[in-house]
């Protein structure tokens, strides 16, 4: 699956992913195969096509008709939506796009820990250990730590957000709630 909606709205590394660099995700609704028609007729074609060939006794066999219906489709068989050039000719005509956002950043990483029985988790950022209190309520949970850069999530093992903070790098212990400003 390439997102994350139906797991409770959140989204998926593709997802970030495609967003950062300006990639507009859409979605066909479920039960309408008509928005997905050119994918629906190019199904239509190659069945018709495989019909027409001797069965394949063995998966390499199918596997190696397909790649020849890939080969005729693509590169020698005309097509009349795009002036009877092949669909090769006519991908290799277009300008291609390219990443217009930010990457992600380098120091994107999940950790799976354990709360400890004081209510805190540990990270460690440029070579210093961080302590993070997340709640005594969470001792002994597992947990995911999902960290991009200074910033962290961390989240039970089923999804549950517990604590979103932003690292203070020169603290290391992250209290529940930031000291006031003075």
């Amino acid at each position: 699956m390439f997102t994350a909606g139906p797991r409770g709205g959140g989204r998926c590394a593709l997802e970030v992913e495609c967003d950062l660099v300006g990639v507009r995700l859409h979605h066909s609704p479920p039960y309408h195969p008509q928005t997905c028609g050119k994918v629906e007729r190019f199904h239509q074609t190659l069945k018709k096509w495989l019909t027409k060939q001797h069965p394949a006794r063995t998966v390499a066999e199918l596997q190696a008709q397909l790649d020849r219906f890939r080969a005729y489709y693509n590169t020698v068989r005309p097509h009349r939506a795009i002036a009877r050039r092949t669909p090769a000719e006519a991908y290799a005509a277009r300008p291609k796009a390219t990443p217009t956002g930010l990457r992600i950043s380098k120091h994107y990483r999940v950790r799976r820990d354990r709360i400890d029985g004081a209510g805190a988790v540990t990270l460690r950022h440029d070579s210093r250990l961080h302590h993070i209190k997340v709640g005594r309520r969470y001792a002994r949970t597992r947990v995911l730590m999902l960290v991009a850069g200074l910033d962290v999530r961390i989240v039970s093992e089923d999804g549950e957000p517990l604590r979103t903070l932003t690292l203070d790098p020169n603290r290391s212990y992250q209290p529940l709630r930031p000291r006031a400003e003075v």
